[in-house]
């Protein structure tokens, strides 16, 4: 199968499994083994020069918005699509009045293969404001070191060569850029939605 019709069935099969209510629950470990993470994320502003915007992005971009950050790559066979799916769901259910103040970010962390045109194709494949971005390996690493996430490409005999191992977590961020909630792998829309709610103080979001 090529990558152009990959990915638009790896996306439709895990949204569909969202759906039906198939999916991985917090307590269970990520498709390749647990993975450490950091014990206390701090998060923080990052740029990438790589974007599904077709040029740089950085976390000033959201100032003033809530955002969803989650850490994988567009060749992910399953928990990145699901994941994303979720964060496209939990946009979807926003209320008229909230669109356009949260947004969803996919950091890719295999820039060899996530070029902007990918990343903008793939982004393009859940929802309108959910973007992506990349960068060199030492920028990625100095960034995923502050937000708690941990990669590492593992050779696979398939014809992706290489898997990257990723930790599976959501990162909810203010308007301020300050890091508010880290979700759990398998935080369904419904959980980052209740998540947004602890943190709105206008009213919140019926």
């Amino acid at each position: 199968m090529s990558r152009h019709l990959f990915w638009p069935a790896v996306i439709a099969a895990a949204l569909l499994l969202i759906g039906l209510g198939v999916c991985w629950s917090p307590d269970r470990d990520p498709p390749h083994g647990t993975l450490p993470t950091a014990t206390a994320p701090t998060g923080g502003p990052f740029e990438l020069p790589v974007s599904s915007r077709n040029g740089p992005l950085s976390l000033e971009d959201y100032r003033g918005r809530y955002v969803w950050i989650y850490f994988g790559y567009t060749s992910c066979p399953d928990v990145c699509p699901m994941s994303l799916g979720w964060i496209s769901g939990a946009l979807s259910r926003l209320p008229s009045d909230w669109q356009g103040r949260v947004a969803g970010l996919l950091i890719s962390v295999d820039p060899e293969r996530d070029t902007a045109v990918h990343l903008r194709d793939y982004a393009a494949h859940f929802h309108p404001d959910i973007d992506a971005a990349t960068g060199p390996h030492e920028r990625l690493r100095e960034i995923a070191a502050r937000y708690g996430v941990f990669y590492q490409h593992t050779e696979v005999e398939s014809a992706l060569g290489y898997v990257v191992d990723h930790s599976s977590s959501t990162y909810l961020v203010g308007p301020d850029g300050t890091l508010l909630k880290v979700h759990p792998h398998g935080t369904t829309s419904g959980g980052l939605l209740e998540g947004l709610l602890e943190r709105v103080t206008d009213g919140g979001i019926e």
